[in-house]
């Protein structure tokens, strides 16, 4: 049960983030559907470019594209093994990695939320 707690709370933080980039996108637009538009867009060709299987941009783009971090609440669910190759329970079997992804997601929640409480401050909201 703790494994689909977990994995729902890094799931909340994903979608944190994307609500995070809307958020800091509707702060540029004057009406209502741009940003909604532009961060589906963006949420989509991250993604193709973060499922791109090519070796000089695995190491130099993608570790910084926000949506190859989205996915990490799977690991959640992989478990350790011993040398016979028998599951250990209540084991992870990368835990770093997954607090490396969750800690880059809420970077950006950070990022696009600080960015767009900044800029909003010093719009011109009057005329």
């Amino acid at each position: 049960m703790w494994r689909y707690l977990a994995a729902f709370a890094y799931a909340t933080a994903a979608l944190t983030t994307v609500a995070s980039l809307a958020f800091l996108l509707s702060v540029f637009a004057d009406n209502s559907i741009g940003p909604i538009v532009s961060t589906i867009s963006i949420v989509i060709v991250f993604t193709i470019l973060s499922e791109l299987q090519i070796p000089l941009y695995d190491r130099t783009v993608k570790p910084y594209l926000f949506t190859s971090h989205m996915l990490g609440w799977k690991g959640f669910f992989y478990l350790k093994t011993d040398a016979e190759g028998i599951s250990i329970p209540g084991t992870i079997e990368n835990l770093p990695a997954v607090l490396k992804s969750l800690g880059i997601l809420l970077a950006y929640i950070c990022l696009f939320t600080g960015s767009a409480m900044f800029i909003f401050k010093r719009k011109d909201i009057l005329s």
